[in-house]
């Protein structure tokens, strides 16, 4: 494919008439949207209006939930469906067991496994609590499977240096993310399967809209 200097600067004049012509448009939307809401219509500026076009591409909309509302309002449809799913069963017993090992934390002052001598009691102990927050959850006559009871019970609440590595990185990451609003943040509860080496996201009904510049 070839082409002259006369072409290209006149395919050039086209896209940029294109881009104005847009960056109008938008305009008077935004003017129209500010006048009608109070604002002074010239409040936003055309740089900032152009800059948007410009990068619109780039833009992408991300809806989250507060952690309160996990923890207040859960979405049981989507709980029961990641718990009946087998691709991500697992993901959803490890989940269920982090927050159940804090409510055992809460009743005993210690973590399960934690200390020689008390493993089966604390296997049951757990299993009670794993129980009793799926019934609190609406996730009645749910369960989680033995293996997984008693593999969190048995590394007894230990911190391996690889697996602390990588998921300090990833928290790390999104928080530039965040800070930075560049690039898109996970959207969900990032679960990480040392056993498997294996990492999925539980991704649950979204209340609140942010949006970030991805790249």
């Amino acid at each position: 494919m070839t082409s002259s200097t006369e072409l290209y600067v006149n395919l050039q004049k086209i896209y940029l008439a294109k881009a104005e012509a847009d960056f109008l448009v938008l305009q008077q939307r935004v003017k129209s949207i500010l006048k009608r809401i109070g604002r002074d219509p010239d409040s936003i500026s055309k740089a900032m209006i152009k800059s948007f076009c410009k990068n619109a591409r780039k833009l992408k909309v991300c809806r989250y939930r507060l952690i309160e509302d996990e923890f207040s309002n859960p979405a049981v449809s989507e709980l029961q469906k990641y718990l009946s799913d087998e691709e991500y069963s697992v993901a959803m017993g490890f989940y269920i067991l982090l927050r159940a090992v804090d409510r055992f934390a809460a009743n005993y002052n210690s973590f399960p496994g934690q200390f020689e001598g008390e493993l089966d009691e604390d296997i049951s102990r757990l299993k009670t609590a794993a129980v009793g927050l799926l019934n609190d959850l609406g996730c009645n006559g749910s369960t989680v499977t033995e293996d997984l009871i008693n593999e969190m019970c048995r590394f007894g609440a230990s911190e391996l240096h690889a697996v602390a590595a990588f998921i300090g990185g990833i928290a790390s990451q999104e928080v530039i993310k965040l800070i930075t609003k560049q690039f898109v943040p996970m959207v969900g509860t990032f679960i990480f399967n040392g056993i498997d080496q294996k990492s999925q996201l539980l991704t649950l009904p979204a209340f609140h809209r942010i949006r970030w510049g991805s790249r």
